[in-house]
């Protein structure tokens, strides 16, 4: 089955919207990390500062006039911003596996609603850490439904978008031919022989 893209399901999500803000919050958490390398900063420190740095880049960047898609829907700690009309909110943390508090809770202008369970009513931009240097931080954008499932993932890296399929469908096994065994012929055993015959011979010197 064929993932479905954000847009699938609301058309305001459109590719470069999307590309937009999560290239702005993995910069907010690359250049924050750049800077606080000092001896009193800690994974704790960074941390911190990479929430409020986001946090406020996301308003700043809901108050320029060239992104009229873009409307700041609450400016608090769990600040809500909508794209278009689809209220989303961000995060740092697992994208298999949020554990933050505050994930699945909807506050009052996120309200999103739909009776079909395919149908996404909750956005939420995550930002996955890099685990080693080699690694690079990614941005996630993943709808959940009214049961809190995942229904659409989009991802985006330094490298580009990635569409992910959120279905548990298994493809088909290719049915490989069987493998072609049959009894060689005295034509086989000729050609063997006269290969031996061709050979060049290891003097006594060479064998040992």
């Amino acid at each position: 089955m064929k993932a479905k893209h954000p847009s699938d399901f609301f058309s305001e999500l459109s590719e470069d919207r999307l590309a937009t803000i999560a290239e702005l919050l993995l910069d907010v958490r690359f250049n924050t990390t750049r800077e606080m390398t000092s001896s009193y900063d800690d994974t704790y420190t960074r941390e911190c500062a990479i929430f409020g740095r986001s946090k406020n880049a996301l308003i700043e960047l809901c108050k320029k006039e060239e992104h009229d898609w873009l409307e700041l829907a609450s400016p608090g700690m769990d600040v809500t911003f909508r794209i278009g009309n689809v209220p989303c909110r961000f995060f740092r943390d697992d994208p298999e596996s949020p554990v933050k508090r505050g994930f699945f809770r909807r506050n009052q202008v996120d309200d999103l609603f739909a009776d079909d369970d395919d149908i996404p009513v909750m956005w939420r931009f995550v930002v996955e850490r890099a685990m080693t240097e080699e690694d690079e931080d990614r941005a996630f954008f993943i709808g959940l439904n009214i049961y809190q499932e995942k229904v659409c993932q989009w991802s985006y890296s330094p490298t580009g978008p990635i569409l992910h399929s959120v279905d548990t469908e298994v493809p088909p096994t290719a049915e490989l031919p069987p493998a072609k065994v049959g009894v060689r012929g005295e034509s086989d055993q000729r050609e063997e022989k006269t290969d031996d015959h061709d050979s060049p011979r290891l003097n006594e010197t060479q064998r040992k």
